[in-house]
């Protein structure tokens, strides 16, 4: 992750591919409360696959979210995802902390498929026991010219851009503002956004895992589109009544129902994955959050593969009745985690 010096109070921006989120927190001894929230789509063409391809687009809807909340804050904290960011559990021989950093971009070469001089790094200790021989970690390595292009749109919007995180990571730190601190279990997040679910597993509130599955709310768009040889848009609309209960064609639960098998598939792979690579021997909870968990049967389905629960990053965050309606909250409620866990950062934050 990047960050520069300060404590200034911090705006978190969730960008995506469907929309972009703007998130204002009052944090302080008793806890954290929301004091803005912003949404809006995200202009067409402009983002894609975790890259954004016009930073002047992406920074003037910045803009007119800022001015939406009337912001005075000026320092920003962003999530990268997708192809642009690169995030592997290894392990190094164990050595002193301060000779880390070095180390790091040696073994950075044998799992990054992009030069080494392009891309930043950075590494998380996952564990480090008195006896034993090595130190696991989970190293982070984001392409610089796509940082470069966040920290572009964010200036642009009219904020530093202080703090890029990694989007599981902001998720992982939303949950554990919300939920605390969860010793001897492992916990998975799945965050299912439009065309990538982030999942990120817990042991002892530690991060040991975290990747983006490219399987989200749009593969139901499109599977409708093809089904229903229709446009995408009115396959949004039919996927979105679908699940609210309200009429739609016959033929779209069916479509819906086999849409959910290929997404559960290729979750269950990737905790298969984890399951296969750690010591770990299952996965007690699993708690589900984002747009594309709106999809009707999805959570069901996936409660097949591991226990689940829907994330409320309103659990332990704060909000006046006053200013947010419960029904406004109950809107954002499955949009906002990843922008509320970039709002509680701090410009320092590793």
């Amino acid at each position: 992750m990047l960050s520069i010096f300060g404590k200034k109070k911090i705006v978190g921006v969730d960008i995506g591919t469907s929309t972009i989120k703007l998130v204002e927190l009052d944090v302080g001894r008793s806890g954290a409360s929301l004091a803005s929230f912003a949404i809006t789509p995200t202009p067409p063409q402009s983002f894609a696959s975790g890259d954004i391809l016009s930073a002047q687009a992406v920074g003037e809807t910045i803009q007119q979210l800022m001015s939406q909340v009337k912001s005075k804050r000026k320092s920003g904290a962003c999530g990268l995802g997708g192809s642009s960011v690169i995030v592997k559990r290894i392990s190094i021989p164990k050595m002193d902390e301060n000779l880390i950093s070095e180390q790091i971009r040696w073994e950075a070469e044998q799992y990054v498929p992009y030069d080494i001089n392009e891309v930043n790094l950075g590494y998380e200790i996952i564990r480090k026991s008195a006896n034993s021989e090595s130190i696991d970690l989970l190293l982070i390595a984001a392409v610089q010219a796509h940082v470069f292009k966040y920290a572009e749109a964010m200036h642009l919007g009219g904020l530093s851009c202080d703090v890029v995180d990694v989007n599981g990571f902001a998720l992982a730190n939303c949950f554990k503002k919300n939920y605390g601190e969860m010793q001897g279990q492992t916990v998975a997040l799945l965050n299912i956004g439009a065309t990538a679910t982030n999942m990120v597993v817990l042991e002892n509130s530690e991060i040991v895992f975290s990747r983006d599955i490219a399987v989200g709310g749009m593969t139901y768009s499109q599977d409708l589109q093809k089904g229903l040889n229709m446009s995408l848009e009115e396959a949004e609309a039919i996927k979105l009544s679908v699940s609210s209960g309200k009429a739609a064609p016959q033929e779209a639960s069916g479509l819906i129902d086999s849409t959910h098998e290929a997404v559960v598939e290729e979750i269950k792979s990737s905790f298969d994955f984890f399951l296969n690579t750690t010591k770990s021997q299952t996965v007690n909870r699993c708690f589900v959050t984002g747009g594309g968990s709106k999809t009707k049967g999805l959570i069901e389905r996936i409660a097949q593969v591991a226990p689940c629960e829907r994330f409320d990053p309103f659990f332990n965050i704060k909000y006046n009745p006053k200013a947010f309606s419960a029904d406004y909250i109950e809107q954002i409620r499955d949009f906002s985690a990843v922008a509320l866990g970039l709002g509680l950062r701090i410009p320092g934050d590793a």
